[in-house]
């Protein structure tokens, strides 16, 4: 159905905007009329009017257009707000005003225009599309509450800390892949470039050339084959992978590589008891709050295991005893969820698995990175050397002759 973007008169005379998905024209007019609305402009939003593959794939793009900061300083706005007592309209209405992301702006318009058609705020927030299925929930909870303030400031905590956990692990890695490019730039010219050039030197004057230099010429020869076979082996490896591989298959690989599989695992920890953190605090459910929590995690296998643990707990039994005979947890996630569960606080703990395996992920992350750097260095360095030399020493063998 197409969207309208709208701009109407109310009976007090003042102005008001909203977005409205309906089946015409004609029938918004129906709808605002029915508000006692006097439209003075109307729009249809073209993205959504978009048809076939291309319009599918611009709606998909623009409905990407928010960033974590934005989610979480939105969040933070409505969540002030609340607090001081605006009603939700109003509030929409103000927070609106000031995006400068049209997408952002229009979505929050629609929010307001469905909650005053008389659509509940839960509903309302997850027709927008770009707001995460754990802030729907807790507002879901809210509403019965009267605690909506305090879920949408919790929810930008929650949010911002996230962001702020990727934004440090993304920023110590900057140098290392700024050295490693470098390296692999300077020795992608020496054998695209340098050797080739000088190769043709050696011919045009038939001098002798060592082992050595035969070996880096080799090198660079099969190097420039790999580099016309290379984009033929990704598109092939990319439909073989689709066809061939489950996503149960990759995570397989990704929970058995030394080093890394530590990391895959805690920083999945991390995330998912942070969610179960979030919405348990907000006042959802412990089943309902594992249903969404799973969802945020990438593994398939850890998945599997949590969902089982929500059946269990349906039929009655404590999910700590799920969790205890798995060989894929850690033993203190279960003791820590048993504790929770024995002493009421459920939320705490994971509270503090969240931050007990944030400091895991990040310590080994360090670790790695210390590690990695030098070790980099040295073998970059002495690879250039070797390709320097090796290239070079026929012409100062010659000079000395």
């Amino acid at each position: 159905m197409p969207v309208y973007r709208y701009t109407a008169i109310n009976s007090k005379g003042k102005e008001e905007k909203g977005i409205v998905e309906t089946t015409s024209l004609s029938h918004l007019r129906q709808i605002l009329k029915s508000k006692n609305l006097t439209p003075i402009f109307v729009e249809e939003i073209q993205v959504s009017s978009q048809k076939g593959f291309i319009g599918s794939l611009l709606k998909n793009f623009l409905k990407k257009k928010i960033s974590s900061e934005e989610l979480s300083l939105l969040l933070y706005q409505l969540g002030v707000l609340l607090e001081r007592n605006v009603h939700i309209t109003d509030a929409l209405t103000i927070v609106s005003s000031s995006q400068e992301n049209s997408y952002i702006k229009d979505s929050l318009l629609k929010i307001k225009s469905l909650i005053g058609e008389g659509k509940s705020i839960s509903e309302a927030f997850s027709s927008s599309g770009f707001f995460p299925e754990f802030l729907t929930e807790m507002v879901k909870a809210g509403e019965e509450s009267g605690a909506l303030g305090k879920i949408f400031l919790s929810s930008s905590e929650f949010v911002e800390s996230q962001n702020e956990f990727r934004s440090k692990i993304i920023n110590s890695l900057i140098y290392p892949s700024i050295v490693i490019g470098v390296g692999f730039i300077s020795l992608f010219i020496i054998m695209q470039v340098v050797i080739p050039t000088i190769t043709k030197i050696y011919a045009q004057f038939k001098i002798e050339i060592p082992t050595s230099t035969k070996i880096v010429i080799g090198i660079s020869q099969i190097t420039s084959v790999m580099i016309k076979i290379i984009p033929i082996i990704i598109v092939v490896a990319f439909f073989l992978k689709r066809k061939f591989i489950t996503p149960e298959q990759i995570d397989g690989i990704k929970m058995k590589i030394p080093f890394f599989n530590k990391v895959y695992l805690y920083s999945e920890i991390s995330n998912f008891s942070s969610t179960m953190y979030l919405l348990l605090k907000g006042g959802v459910t412990l089943t309902d709050a594992l249903v969404i929590a799973v969802k945020s995690l990438k593994s398939k296998q850890l998945q599997e295991l949590f969902k089982k643990g929500k059946e269990e707990v349906e039929k009655g039994f404590r999910l700590s005893d799920s969790l205890k005979n798995s060989k894929k947890l850690p033993v203190e996630v279960s003791q820590m969820i048993a504790l929770g569960e024995e002493s009421g606080q459920m939320e705490e703990m994971f509270c503090l698995l969240s931050i007990l395996y944030k400091k895991h992920t990040e310590k080994l992350i360090n670790r790695f990175l210390t590690l990695l750097e030098p070790i980099t260095l040295i073998v970059l360095s002495v690879m250039i050397g070797f390709f320097i030399f090796a290239t070079l020493f026929p012409i100062f063998n010659l000079s000395i002759k």
